[in-house]
């Protein structure tokens, strides 16, 4: 009996030894994944280039409103800031850029309680619509807003899941929650109504208040101190709240909002297709046409290029009856799932999460691809809830080494796209000096060849940025700039001789 009970001991211990070290080896390989989504934000990150409103923060303008406290200008005080600092000193753009974007990824998986792989988070980064991406990964202006204030709000949405309730953790939530609401107003307003609707449903299933109370403390002081800048009370401002218009809610709901909210979304869609399929015990043709048809109607859209400009008005109906239809039909399925009750809530606190980022939008202006980052990643965590309880292996040795083989090539595909740019805007710079050497005033200025994967980045000559572009530069205002298509010359020579 003695000799049994040494050898079922022992047994124990080499089982415990064997996890240790399978726990220690799983922490290593998280580390080496987040070191080298880090390194490839970091390459990124240099071969970004400044465009648009960067050309005004990166000089003197940028200098003049900081100056003026950013008075009549907005209220996105720390937005500003970072912006300022990662247009002047590349040092700190490579540091801020790198570890905010790796940062969301990072918190993702945490809000996940770490049930979803790391590279399936990144891979749904990098799979972002083109348009979401130009405006936020690919311009830093929008980095220093919308990228900033993702990463501020999840690390705020992964403290309170924790239900910490001791002085540091409830101080971290009312710091982050009141810096949060200085980056975008719709983040500002959506942050408060979070943290209100939070707290109620704390106090009704009677979960841990106090992380909401320190939020919805933090959220109302950061709003009432950027709200308080007087660009929101001047009239004709576009900051200004008389920019509110509820009678073009309706025409807002039929073309943009549903336009980059639900179509340009159509991946996103046909992956929750798929879930609800798995998740449903009685899968009849009725069911798979019910389930597949909005979303597959929506890839076919989003790879033959179609926006709402395209489109007469009862087309764009039919499409919103699609997506109610598509919502309803989500919220039934996961309603009558078998899934946990907490998972169901935290399903529908995501999925609602990213509907009241973007609500404001349906009477507010201006409105634009870079708001929806962070209701994509909202989208995201909701999808990975559901996704958790499916007969999806996503741990599985075949689907990790299928998920890092895309991951690879999508950013691999993503740094050859940002160097090619990067190359060619420093020839076309080179050349732009050398003109301006010779005293030209006219100056052909080639486009640069994946102008999509940035914002702005060969303004119109005579524009507000066209201007901010020559005085970044150095070039007098009075110079024309001759904007042609690109072409390679090298090219056009090889073509010539064969001609």
């Amino acid at each position: 009996m003695e000799n049994k009970a040494v050898v079922g001991a022992n047994s124990r211990l080499v089982r415990g030894e064997e996890k240790r070290e399978k726990s220690v080896i799983t922490k290593k390989r998280n580390f080496l994944f987040l070191l080298s989504v880090f390194i490839f934000y970091l390459v990124v990150a240099a071969l970004l280039i400044l465009s648009g409103d960067d050309w005004a923060w990166g000089g003197d303008i940028g200098q003049a409103r900081l100056a003026n406290k950013f008075d009549e200008y907005n209220g996105r005080y720390f937005g500003n800031i970072i912006e300022m600092i990662i247009t002047r000193s590349m040092i700190a753009r490579l540091l801020i850029y790198s570890a905010v974007n790796t940062g969301i990824v990072f918190f993702m998986r945490k809000i996940m309680k770490c049930q979803i792989p790391y590279i399936y988070c990144f891979l749904v980064i990098l799979l972002l619509p083109v348009s979401f991406y130009s405006q936020t990964y690919g311009w830093l202006a929008g980095f220093a807003n919308y990228n900033t204030s993702t990463f501020l709000l999840l690390w705020i949405v992964w403290l309170v899941k924790k239900n910490g309730n001791s002085i540091l953790s409830l101080s971290s939530i009312f710091i982050l929650s009141c810096l949060c609401q200085f980056f975008i107003e719709n983040m500002t307003i959506a942050s408060v109504l979070i943290a209100t609707i939070g707290l109620v449903s704390a106090i009704f299933f009677k979960d841990h208040i106090f992380p909401y109370f320190s939020w919805l403390l933090g959220s109302i002081m950061g709003a009432f101190i950027m709200f308080s800048n007087s660009a929101y009370h001047i009239e004709n401002n576009m900051r200004g709240f008389s920019n509110v218009d509820m009678h073009s809610f309706f025409t807002t709901l039929l073309t943009e909002w549903s336009e980059l909210y639900v179509k340009q979304n159509a991946l996103l869609l046909f992956l929750f297709t798929i879930v609800m399929y798995l998740l449903t015990e009685n899968k009849g043709l009725g069911k798979l046409v019910l389930y597949f048809l909005p979303s597959s109607y929506f890839i076919l859209r989003y790879l033959l290029n179609i926006s709402w400009q395209q489109q007469p008005l009862f087309i764009l109906i039919f499409e919103l009856l699609l997506i109610v239809i598509f919502l309803v039909t989500l919220i039934v399925v996961v309603s009558k799932s078998s899934i946990a009750f907490v998972s169901k809530r935290y399903f529908f606190n995501y999925l609602t999460i990213s509907l009241m980022l973007l609500a404001p939008f349906l009477v507010v202006t201006p409105f634009g691809p870079r708001n929806i980052l962070t209701s994509y990643v909202f989208l995201t965590l909701a999808l990975f809830e559901l996704v958790i309880h499916t007969k999806l292996d996503l741990a599985s040795h075949l689907t990790k080494k299928l998920a890092l083989t895309l991951g690879l090539c999508l950013a691999l595909f993503c740094i050859a796209l940002h160097g090619v740019n990067k190359y060619e805007e420093n020839q076309r710079i080179a050349q732009l000096k050398q003109a301006i050497r010779s005293d030209q005033k006219e100056i052909e200025i080639k486009r640069l060849p994946y102008e999509f994967i940035g914002h702005d980045l060969t303004p119109p000559n005579g524009s507000v940025q066209g201007d901010r572009q020559k005085v970044y530069h150095g070039v007098p205002l009075d110079t024309i700039f001759n904007i042609t298509g690109y072409h390679d010359s090298s090219l056009d020579k090889m073509l010539e001789k064969q001609q």
